[in-house]
């Protein structure tokens, strides 16, 4: 019930979406656009950075490699999950140039992950490891509404995004030893219904050849909460259930450089 809820919920989103593309295209028709003002108006990829704090993700995952009864001998470097890194691909479905101002209306998809390991000796050469990988996919829309600055630059005031992700948590544990060679266990944790988290920010555009080739680099701030995640086969949690942390309890700063390409029409 409550994914067809969901469900309901994001086709409105879609059709709202599209009721902007057309409500600025209809307003645009007599005025100059950058990037084209007939639909699909350019295509943008780059590099992202976020943020986050993940006091559940960590306590729990330096918990099953340092556990009380071990010896402190045996302890290394904690797990510390707090940025993800990746990449961003997306549409400029509107670009509307004005005389003093612009508005864009973008959809974008976007790879995020952070992996860590830590290692603890077996005493016989060689070691046992636990290596965990966050990951953090998400698709989303946007917009921002800008002004043309100096030159060539224009000025994002505000840019505002909201990203539907869902996240997955891998752990391994295994030696290293070559004999062996093999893996003790493998949890795969993902959340049972996609995550709402939503970013507010400015940034800059540096039109390289106006129209065709911009760059632009943008900083945001996100809001992000998870809970837990679920293990896909026994149903155990991380963090576990009545835990007093979340897996995620706030997000942080957001970075991103990216390429446009526009297609006027």
């Amino acid at each position: 019930m409550r994914n067809e809820k969901f469900s309901v919920k994001i086709m409105k989103i879609k059709y709202l979406i599209i009721s902007i593309a057309l409500l600025s295209f209809s307003k645009v028709s007599s005025q100059s656009c950058g990037f084209g003002c007939l639909g699909l108006s350019g295509i943008y990829g780059g590099y992202s950075i976020q943020q986050y704090q993940a006091d559940g993700l960590n306590g729990h995952l330096n918990y099953l490699a340092n556990p009380p009864w071990s010896s402190s001998s045996l302890r290394n470097d904690s797990f510390n999950f707090n940025e993800g890194k990746g990449f961003k691909v997306g549409i400029n479905l509107v670009r509307a140039q004005y005389s003093k101002f612009f508005v864009t209306v973008k959809g974008y998809y976007q790879f995020l992950s952070e992996e860590q390991s830590q290692k603890s000796p077996d005493g016989f050469g060689f070691n046992y490891i636990y290596d965990a990988k966050f990951e953090m996919d998400n698709w989303g829309i946007g917009f921002d509404i800008g002004i043309p600055l100096i030159g060539f630059i224009d000025w994002k005031i505000l840019d505002g995004e909201l990203k539907f992700f869902s996240p997955k948590l891998t752990i391994k544990n295994y030696n290293d030893n070559p004999l062996s060679n093999s893996i003790f266990s493998e949890n795969i944790f993902t959340s049972d219904k996609v995550k709402m988290a939503y970013s507010v920010g400015s940034g800059f555009i540096f039109n390289i050849i106006q129209d065709y080739i911009s760059i632009e680099a943008t900083g945001m701030y996100s809001f992000i909460e998870i809970d837990d995640l679920t293990d896909d086969l026994d149903g155990s949690a991380i963090p576990n259930k009545g835990a007093d942390s979340k897996l995620i309890s706030q997000g942080g700063l957001q970075g991103f450089v990216q390429l446009n390409v526009g297609i006027p029409l």
